[in-house]
C-alpha cells in the first residue's frame, strides 16, 4: 500500500463531522493508510535539529518496542495470558502497526494478523449470558468494557491493512462490537465496566467506547451519532471548575490522566477549539494539564495510559506546531498559548529515557500487577502519535 507524504506545512486543527463518507473511504481504499510512518509534521522540515533528533529517538524507541512486544505474543496470538489479556493483546496490536505493521505486512506483520485473528475469535461462537458482539475473553476480569473498546480500536485500524475474508470477518465482528457497546450505554450516556445499560459508569471506560465507536465509524461501520452525542454529554457533566475530568459523575474525584482522555476525546469526537460551545471546557482542561504534569512525572499514577491520552490531546490541540517555548525548569507555563510543543519535550525525552535496554518499560507505581506489555505498548503509542501511523491518530 503506497505511503503518503502529507504537506510540510500542516493545517490547524478542523472539526471532522461524525458522517460516514470519509469512513466509507477509508474502508474502501480510497484513502491511503501508511504502514511505515509517514512525515506527517516531520520537523525536519522545519530545520529544528532538536526536533529532528527526539524524532530519530522516539522512532528507534518504537521499534525496539515492537520488537520486544512480539516475544511476549502467545502462538495462538494474544498477549498477556494472565491478566486483561484483551485490552492488552489490543494495544500491543496497535502498538506494531504504529511501528510500521500491518495485517502480513511490514515487519511484524504475522504477529499483528495473529493479533487481530485472536480479537475477531472472541465471537465466533455464543455464549451463554455473553451479549452478541462483546469482544471479552472468559476468566478475563480485568479487560471488561475497557477492553471492549481497545479492541474496537484494533480491529478497525486493521481493516486498513485486511482484504478478502479477512476483512470481511473484521467488518462483521466489529459491527456486532459497534451494537454492544450501543446497546450498553447508560441513561446518563456513560459507559460502565460490563456491557449492560445499568447505573454503573465511569469516564474512563466511556471514553475507552467513545474512542473505538469512532474508529469503527471511520473505518465504514454504521454508529449512531445520538449515542455519540450523549457520550460527549457525559463528558461535559464530569468537568469541575478547575478543568479537570472527575472519574463519574457521581464521584469527585478527578486526575490527570482522566482529564488527558476526555479532551482527546472531544477532539476526536469533532469538538475542537473553533467549537464554542466546547471551547471553554478544552482551554480550561488543557490548562490542567500543564500544570499537572510535572507532578505526574514527579509522582506518577497511571502515567503510561495518562501520557498516551496527554499526546492524543496535544497532538490535536497543535501539534503542527513542535516548538517547545513555555517550559521553564521542567514545568510547563500554563499561560503560554503552546501546548504540543512544550508538553512533547518534556515528557517524550522522560519516557525515551525510561525505556529499558531490551525495549520495554516497567511502571514501577503499578500496584494491580499488570505485566510489562501494558506500559511498552502505551509507551510506543504515545511516541508512535505524531507520525499519524493510524487513521485515529490524524489531525
Amino acid at each position: 500500500m503506497p505511503v503518503t507524504s502529507p504537506p510540510a506545512s500542516r493545517p490547524v486543527a478542523r472539526r471532522r463531522p461524525f458522517g460516514r463518507r470519509a469512513g466509507l473511504a477509508l474502508a474502501l481504499g480510497l484513502v491511503a493508510l501508511p504502514l511505515r510512518p509517514s512525515h506527517a509534521g516531520d520537523p525536519t522540515e522545519r530545520g529544528s535539529s532538536r526536533e529532528a533528533s527526539l524524532t530519530t529517538e522516539r522512532r528507534a524507541a518504537i521499534r525496539r518496542a515492537c520488537d520486544w512486544l512480539v516475544t511476549k505474543q502467545a502462538p495462538s496470538g494474544e498477549f498477556s495470558v494472565n491478566r486483561a489479556p484483551v485490552a492488552i493483546t489490543s494495544l500491543a496490536v496497535l502498538a506494531l502497526m504504529t511501528g510500521g505493521s500491518g495485517i502480513d505486512r511490514g515487519p511484524h506483520g504475522e504477529a499483528v494478523r495473529r493479533g487481530v485473528d485472536w480479537l475477531v475469535r472472541l465471537t465466533a461462537k455464543p455464549r451463554a449470558g455473553v451479549k452478541d458482539g462483546y469482544l471479552w475473553q472468559v476468566g478475563d476480569a480485568d479487560s471488561r468494557m475497557h477492553g471492549h473498546g481497545y479492541a474496537m480500536l484494533a480491529l478497525a485500524s486493521g481493516l486498513a491493512s485486511a482484504d478478502g475474508d479477512a476483512a470481511k470477518d473484521i467488518r462483521r465482528v466489529l459491527a456486532l462490537a459497534v451494537r454492544c457497546a450501543e446497546e450498553s450505554q447508560t441513561p446518563t450516556g456513560g459507559w460502565g465496566y460490563n456491557p449492560t445499560p445499568s447505573q454503573d459508569h465511569e469516564g474512563s471506560v466511556t471514553v475507552t467506547i467513545a474512542q473505538g465507536l469512532r474508529a469503527a465509524h471511520d473505518a465504514g461501520v454504521r454508529v449512531s451519532s445520538e449515542i455519540v452525542s450523549n457520550g460527549l454529554r457525559y463528558l461535559r457533566q464530569s468537568q469541575k471548575p478547575d478543568g479537570s475530568f472527575k472519574y463519574s459523575i457521581q464521584q469527585d474525584r478527578s486526575t490527570y490522566a482522566l482529564t488527558a482522555a476526555a479532551i482527546s476525546s472531544f477532539m476526536l469526537l469533532g469538538r475542537y477549539r473553533g467549537d464554542q460551545d466546547d471551547r471553554t471546557r478544552i482551554e480550561d482542561g488543557v490548562r490542567f494539564l500543564k500544570q499537572s504534569v510535572h507532578d505526574v512525572l514527579v509522582r506518577p499514577e497511571w502515567p503510561f495510559y495518562g501520557h498516551f491520552y496527554a499526546a492524543w490531546a496535544a497532538w490535536q490541540y497543535d501539534g503542527n506546531d513542535p516548538v517547545d517555548e513555555g517550559t521553564t525548569r521542567g514545568r510547563l507555563n500554563p499561560g503560554s498559548g503552546r501546548f504540543y510543543g512544550p508538553w512533547h519535550a518534556l515528557v517524550f525525552r522522560a519516557l525515551l529515557d525510561q525505556q529499558r535496554v531490551e525495549g520495554s518499560w516497567h511502571d514501577d507505581s503499578e500496584r494491580f500487577g499488570f505485566p510489562p506489555e501494558l506500559p511498552t505498548a502505551f509507551a510506543a503509542l504515545t511516541l508512535a502519535i505524531p507520525d499519524e501511523s493510524l487513521p485515529i491518530f490524524q489531525r
